[in-house]
């Protein structure tokens, strides 16, 4: 969907605006803007050189309402992680999750972005799993199905083969 240039425009200058109100670099940021029947539907990804990431989603009827509520949630998600570092005086392990909603107590949705799946049989997928993977994703060569095979808890593999109903 080609976005207009007013909306580009403003929400560049309402990333560089965040980015500034918490003192912070942005090194990538996202903004996928879809339209699915009357509404649109807004995807933001945010990187900052900390290290951080930041995901949320949002879908209004109107475009500019769901980059706006979509980039609330991005800036309630920077506040909550800058207030919950103030207060931890030791270093710790740092967990970048995404926090899609604009309620306090929701749960955490963590954002695995696959662009391409590659196209392969179950047994390449597999071996996948000894180069360190736990989890991997993948387009079946046999019915072009999505598929996801996995180390289980006992050490043994598990294969889901995923067909949507007809």
């Amino acid at each position: 969907m080609e976005i207009g240039g007013s909306l580009a425009n403003r929400a560049e200058i309402s990333c560089k605006s965040l980015a500034k109100k918490y003192g912070i670099n942005f090194i990538d940021v996202n903004i996928v803007m879809k339209k699915d029947g009357y509404l649109f539907h807004c995807d933001i990804s945010v990187k900052t050189d900390s290290g951080n990431s930041y995901y949320s989603s949002n879908s209004a009827d109107d475009p500019n309402v769901s980059f706006d509520v979509t980039l609330q949630k991005i800036d309630l998600q920077i506040n909550k992680k800058r207030k919950s570092t103030r207060h931890n005086r030791e270093p710790s392990l740092e967990v970048n999750s995404y926090d899609n909603s604009l309620e306090e107590e929701t749960p955490v949705i963590v954002a695995e972005i696959i662009d391409d799946l590659p196209v392969m049989s179950v047994s390449s997928a597999a071996k996948r799993l000894n180069e360190g993977k736990k989890v991997f994703v993948f387009e079946n060569v046999s019915n072009n199905a999505v598929n996801v095979v996995y180390v289980k808890s006992d050490g043994n593999i598990g294969w889901i083969d995923y067909r949507t109903k007809r």
